[in-house]
């Protein structure tokens, strides 16, 4: 009996067995579910469970044949990450180890992309908040995964899926790196054109290619820009950031930030970016220091007021009881 291969094609059916020997299929006629500079996302089931819906990724092969990526993009795709922001991985799978096309299989996340999804958002009153606020959960994301060392590398509106309506989940973790050195001497860009930090374009030979939370940084704020503006950070002039009208200059000022050309003078942490964007979406931070200000004014001449006013009652309640 001949052995099976890992990857064996009928017609237009794919079929894929993962690294857990689960088998998957896909039709490589059907229109993809997405594609960009990753690769392309395939609508896929379970050979055992029809119901079990996936995306499947056939890794673009330029990406695929860095052998530092492929690893990690195996590693990653291994892993069973559990956040309600985060897709959830199912397994990988390929050929052979060094060489050939490489699937990623993933949950399906039934949604719309997050830039489809805020279109309808530019037009109400609180715009800005209400887009600032489908951030914070990729931040929350980007907190889990970094504390795990990972570095996602192609944050962009159309890897943020909102599910239901309501949840959102930062898509395409098995394309991930660890913040340790990546190897290429291919050179060329890592990540998405437009939302790739400097560090990401890789000059031919260059070996000492280091990632670290700051990169998904630039390219969540790179992100959030284009959901604000419709159009992505430096368009016009790579050297100036032009404002958008109508943002208040508190989150162009955060958005600024996370842009910074010099990973050193970024947010260094996703939590710190979200604090902050927090404060100059809502205001709050102002306005709890007016408020938390008014108050102790307020109580600096109340409390004596008020111990003047207490002291004067007992003393009238000790004149009727004693005369």
């Amino acid at each position: 009996m001949a052995e099976r291969h890992n990857i064996e094609v009928e017609g237009s059916k794919v079929y894929l067995r993962a690294n857990t020997g689960e088998w998957f299929v896909y039709d490589r006629n059907e229109k993809p579910l997405g594609s960009g500079a990753m690769g392309t996302v395939y609508f896929g089931r379970s050979c055992q469970d029809r119901y079990n819906m996936v995306a499947i990724k056939r890794v673009a092969p330029q990406i695929a044949e860095i052998p530092a990526v492929r690893q990690r993009a195996k590693q990653e795709a291994s892993l069973a990450f559990r956040h309600r922001n985060l897709i959830e991985m199912v397994g990988y799978c390929e050929e052979y180890v060094d060489e050939g096309p490489i699937f990623i299989i993933s949950r399906l996340v039934q949604g719309v992309p997050l830039n489809k999804f805020v279109e309808q958002m530019r037009n109400s009153p609180d715009w800005v908040n209400h887009i600032c606020r489908c951030i914070y959960p990729v931040m929350d994301a980007l907190t889990y995964i970094h504390e795990k060392g990972i570095v996602h590398l192609d944050i962009k509106p159309s890897n943020i899926m909102v599910e239901n309506g309501s949840n959102i989940r930062l898509m395409d973790l098995g394309i991930a790196c660890t913040s340790k050195l990546v190897s290429s001497g291919n050179g060329g860009l890592l990540g998405t054109a437009g939302y790739a930090a400097p560090e990401q374009y890789i000059q031919k030979g260059q070996t000492d290619i280091s990632f670290k939370s700051t990169t998904d940084i630039y390219e969540l704020g790179a992100t959030l820009y284009d959901l604000l503006s419709g159009t992505k950070p430096y368009s016009d002039n790579p050297e100036v950031l032009k404002p958008i009208p109508g943002v208040p200059k508190a989150v162009m000022k955060v958005i600024s930030k996370s842009l910074e050309k010099f990973p050193a003078k970024r947010y260094q942490t996703a939590a710190e970016f979200k604090r902050e964007l927090m404060e100059a979406a809502s205001g709050k931070k102002t306005g709890s220091a007016s408020r938390s200000s008014k108050s102790s004014s307020v109580s600096s001449w109340l409390i004596p007021v008020l111990a003047g006013v207490g002291f004067a009652a007992i003393i009238v309640i000790i004149l009727i009881l004693f005369l």
